[in-house]
């Protein structure tokens, strides 16, 4: 078992490009995924830059 998300995602990776996938679409794939998991946090990120520029002026 893995020790860390790392090293599982690491595992997963190799895995899929030693079975012959395409490591573009595979990056492709993963980046699509982590976006739609963790992408509202950049929103929150900005939304909470953009409030916080307004308390400024």
């Amino acid at each position: 078992m893995a020790k860390s998300f790392k090293e599982a995602l690491d595992t997963l990776v190799k895995e899929r490009i030693a079975a012959g996938e395409d490591p573009a679409e595979l990056f492709d794939e993963l980046h699509r995924e982590a976006n739609q998991v963790f992408g509202h946090y950049n929103l929150e990120y900005e939304l909470g830059m953009m409030l916080r520029e307004e308390k400024k002026d």
